[in-house]
């Protein structure tokens, strides 16, 4: 029997015109066999639904890929290019910032920059100079909106430009009264 089916698939690779015989096959379908196709009345989901099943999860699966290796990397790319504009426009800003302090700095270690500084911000004035301060013009227009901090603020710089005032008609007084004795 096995030199038969050996003899069988020798003279079937030589293209021998013998005839094997033909084995009967069994009618009946076995739950468990993969093999065979499965009955239409007996499938769970009809073959046209099952193909458009599949097309539209590999169509799914597909887009998942697309999106993860094509446009959210691209995003991020541009999200980067932005950023990386950001931060030179801000590194440009700091280094012109920079450059003023140093510049501010080395004006500062000259005696004039030393001096300039005392008569600044410490009020200093040289033996034989006067200080005055200039107050901005007390004719401007003062709108604050109405109700309690803003109207103690409002009486605060009417008391303030009636002070001035007052100082400003003293001193022309005394300029007028110092030129006509002198």
């Amino acid at each position: 029997m096995l030199e038969n089916r050996h003899n069988d698939r020798v003279a079937a690779k030589r293209g021998s015109a013998t005839k094997r015989a033909q084995t009967k096959k069994s009618t009946r379908v076995k739950r468990g066999d993969l093999t065979r196709p499965t009955p239409r009345q007996e499938r769970l989901v009809p073959k046209r639904v099952g193909y458009v099943v599949l097309a539209l999860g590999m169509i799914l699966v597909v887009g998942s890929f697309a999106n993860s290796f094509l446009v959210l990397p691209v995003k991020s790319w541009f999200g980067q290019r932005t950023e990386f504009e950001d931060r030179s426009a801000e590194l440009e800003a700091l280094q012109e910032a920079t450059d003023r302090l140093q510049t501010e700095v080395d004006r500062l270690n000259t005696p004039e920059g030393v001096e300039d500084a005392a008569r600044d911000e410490l009020g200093f004035v040289m033996v034989g100079e006067n200080r005055r301060t200039v107050v901005g013009d007390a004719s401007a227009p003062v709108d604050l909106p109405w109700g309690w901090p803003y109207d103690l603020v409002e009486e605060i710089v009417r008391v303030r430009e009636a002070e001035v005032q007052a100082r400003s008609s003293n001193s022309s007084d005394d300029s007028l009264d110092t030129t006509s004795t002198g």
